[in-house]
């Protein structure tokens, strides 16, 4: 089995490139702070200290690391805050598309996706919505076919209960019947499935049951 190796990196550009803005503007931010707080804790000190020795100099020092993990702690409490709604433009997108995946899974197909203005993966929306539409219309389809081979079906029942059987009104609803069953073929050959998976999971005891009473 081949492994798949990814050869291009930046599949969704924008997106991509706004977070890697973010992540370099952080680790700035953080580096200007920490800059900001040696210069202003040392070399101030250091500069403003007459007669500077060991012991003075290691003074400055422990005052320096003791203001660095005050400030260390306070760009943790602002990063986190600021990641929390960051975070959030692709956190509430996923929750919502594993939301909405459980009602289609379900069964409902009119599940749909809408994002709030400003988050990400409006393009991921986009393509969920049109693939649940375009579900729809498929079943819509289908129970359409259904419909009209029922009909066709309840015609045959009627012309063999009348005892009418007449050459040409067997042949008629007999070419019906296969112009349905060929438009039936068409719908579902829109479907790709994976044939050599023939199993099937009853979703529930109770169908469990009824499928092994029908066997």
């Amino acid at each position: 089995m081949s492994k798949h190796r990814r050869r291009t990196y930046l599949i969704k550009t924008g997106l991509q490139l706004r977070y890697m803005g973010i992540i370099i503007s952080t680790m700035l931010m953080v580096a200007f702070g920490v800059g900001w707080t040696i210069y202003h804790t040392s070399w101030s000190q250091i500069a403003n200290t007459q007669d500077l020795t060991i012991d003075k100099l290691a003074d400055i020092f422990d005052s320096v690391n003791s203001t660095l993990v005050r400030w260390i702690f306070v760009f943790i409490f602002i990063i986190a805050i600021l990641s929390i709604f960051v975070s959030h433009k692709i956190a509430g997108p996923v929750y919502r598309l594993e939301e909405t995946t459980r009602v289609i899974a379900s069964g409902d197909l009119t599940g749909k996706i809408y994002l709030r203005h400003g988050d990400e993966l409006q393009d991921l929306q986009e393509a969920f919505n049109k693939m649940s539409d375009s579900l729809c219309k498929m079943v819509a389809k289908d129970r359409e076919v259904i419909e009209k081979l029922v009909a066709t079906g309840n015609r045959l029942r009627d012309t063999i209960e009348k005892k009418n059987l007449d050459h040409n009104a067997v042949e008629a609803i007999n070419s019906d019947l296969y112009g349905v069953i060929e438009e039936l073929r068409l719908v579902t050959s829109g479907f790709k499935i994976d044939e050599s998976d023939t199993s099937f999971t009853p979703h529930s005891e109770t169908e469990a049951a009824d499928a092994q009473e029908t066997v």
